[in-house]
């Protein structure tokens, strides 16, 4: 299961790695998340399930050093082609598996993932090793879109996620992401929480999702926009016909409990 998952992510990330610029949906909501995190300038991080390092790149000019580790050899590419062109000599990358990090215990100041938890196999497993390479003292910085409360409608919403990304995993709501800190041996020490709006047509385009499916996915929304039940995606219309509709983010920060 994880095996085959694994390797869903990695196709889908090959084919999506060249969209992960500097602008766009692949940069968003960075200085709200460093808000959240405020690192020290002698900190050594980690980014986990970091793609092409959007958040660890983001870190860079604020810390000692970043390693970006990600599973997908493409996605690291992009994101070393980025660091160079932005003269980022303190970011290194590793290609490893977010559940089984190379790393020993208490080894990292700070520790983060950006939009991962819901993409990878054993979220819990991701959560307990970025707790355990974290230092005493030290915190842990999670940020991913969130599903709604409500477990009927979470799951429609994952539904339509996996439609459009079979590598899709699960959503979690803000409850699961607390516990999963919790049960990992840390504390929560802060929640955010924001939307962030796209266009249906730039998110289908983006993972290559087939013309049959995406569909599909835009008939469900117009569902709703009619009157049907609710996705969880609270789609919208705009004055030129175009939808678009809402993630909701939240960036969880935990400290390891002694």
């Amino acid at each position: 299961m994880t095996k085959a998952h694994n390797d869903a992510v990695r196709e889908q990330f090959r084919i999506q790695a060249t969209t992960f610029t500097d602008e766009g949906f692949a940069a968003r909501g960075l200085d709200w998340i460093l808000e959240q995190l405020a690192p020290s300038a002698d900190a050594q991080v980690l980014d986990v399930a970091a793609g092409a390092a959007h958040l660890g790149r983001a870190l860079a000019p604020h810390v000692n050093h970043v390693c970006a580790l990600d599973l997908t050899r493409e996605m690291l590419e992009q994101g070393q082609r980025l660091a160079a062109a932005a003269g980022l000599r303190n970011v290194t990358f590793t290609l490893a598996d977010a559940a089984e990090l190379p790393y020993l215990d208490d080894q990292f100041d700070l520790v983060v993932c950006r939009l991962a938890l819901h993409q990878v196999a054993d979220p819990a497993a991701m959560v307990r090793e970025m707790v355990r390479v974290t230092r005493p003292g030290g915190r842990i910085g999670v940020t991913d879109m969130i599903a709604d409360e409500d477990s009927e409608l979470a799951e429609e919403t994952n539904r339509l996620e996996r439609l459009r990304d079979p590598s899709h995993n699960r959503t979690l709501s803000l409850t699961e992401v607390h516990a999963f800190l919790e049960t990992a041996g840390a504390s929560v020490a802060s929640t955010a929480v924001r939307d962030h709006d796209l266009d249906l047509t730039d998110w289908l385009t983006r993972s290559e999702t087939p013309a049959p499916v995406r569909a599909q996915i835009r008939k469900r929304l117009e569902e709703e926009l009619a009157g049907g039940t609710a996705t969880g995606l609270r789609p919208a219309r705009g004055d030129d016909q175009a939808i678009s509709f809402t993630h909701a983010w939240a960036t969880v920060t935990g400290t390891p409990r002694d």
